[in-house]
């Protein structure tokens, strides 16, 4: 353990990228029922969870980099909405990314405008503590982007909520599946949109 804590930090003063898993591979078996039709993955940082039909949207050169596939269409999230119209996709996938934001509800607010009716949207993020414990364990680094402490399937599916009461939506939640994948939380919700 104090071994890899070494190399890491070596690593990282200089430089070097590893290539890893990503916490898509993880999961993929678990969301992939869900991810039918056209659909995106926001974030993908290399590893779409698709690789025919799904649009890859991230950073123009991501920062993640967990795989080799391409960026088709090029957002920072955090300066600008998603350049996509509204009910375009029949599923929106995101995967470690929504944790970054401080304004979880904007963030689900696009996410939601580009989906479909009856469109699902798959999230996966950190159980934070969950996940605080297992860097403690491993010597793995923490992320720094990651902003909210109590982040988790409760504080995930509140914001929802009220992203959903805002903009007169219905929500079915499909799937969870709650840190029984090391501190991955995974939600799948069928969103329906009313006029």
């Amino acid at each position: 353990m104090i071994v890899r804590k070494i190399k890491n930090r070596v690593n990282k003063l200089l430089g070097i990228r590893h290539k890893h898993g990503s916490e898509t591979a993880k999961v993929r078996h678990l969301v992939l029922p869900y991810c039918n039709g056209l659909g995106c993955d926001v974030g993908f940082g290399g590893d779409k969870v698709k690789k025919d039909n799904c649009l890859g949207i991230d950073f123009k050169k991501p920062y993640a980099f967990a795989g080799d596939d391409k960026v088709d269409i090029a957002c920072d999230l955090s300066k600008e909405s998603i350049p996509v119209q509204d009910n375009y996709f029949d599923y929106v996938y995101s995967s470690h990314l929504i944790e970054d934001f401080p304004d979880t509800e904007r963030v689900l607010e696009d996410f939601m405008r580009i989906l479909k009716s009856n469109g699902h949207l798959i999230l996966v993020f950190s159980d934070q503590p969950e996940y605080e414990k297992t860097c403690l364990a491993t010597g793995q680094p923490l992320n720094t982007y990651h902003v909210h402490k109590n982040m988790g399937s409760k504080f995930m599916l509140e914001a929802m909520n009220r992203v959903n009461q805002r903009h007169n939506y219905t929500m079915e939640v499909l799937l969870t599946s709650d840190c029984e994948i090391d501190y991955n939380v995974v939600i799948v919700a069928r969103i329906q949109k009313h006029s």
